[in-house]
C-alpha cells in the first residue's frame, strides 16, 4: 500500500530488482538477494549487498515488519544466498 511505512528510497536498478524479486529484506532489516539472480560483471556489486542492514537516514521510518513479510511471501524468489 502507499504507506510511509511501505517505502525504500531506492535507484532504478534496486527498485527494479526488489520488484522482481531479486532483492528483498530479512525481518531484521538486512538485504536479501536471492539465490536465483544470476550475477555477471557488475551485477557481483548486487550480490555483495547480501546481509547488509540498511543504513536508513536519521528519523527515517524502515519498512513495517507486515510489508517485509509480505514481500518476502509474494515476490521475493526462492531462497536467499547462502552466508
Amino acid at each position: 500500500p502507499d504507506e510511509p511505512d511501505n517505502g525504500l528510497a531506492l535507484c532504478a536498478l534496486h527498485h527494479k530488482l526488489f520488484d522482481r524479486g531479486a532483492l528483498g529484506l530479512s525481518p531484521e532489516h538486512h538485504v536479501l538477494v536471492s539465490s536465483s539472480f544470476r550475477a555477471v560483471g557488475a551485477g557481483r556489486a548486487v550480490s555483495e549487498l547480501h546481509g547488509r542492514p540498511l543504513a536508513p537516514r536519521p528519523g527515517a521510518q524502515l519498512p513495517a515488519d507486515q510489508h517485509v513479510g509480505w514481500h518476502t511471501s509474494q515476490v521475493f524468489k526462492g531462497q536467499p544466498l547462502a552466508a
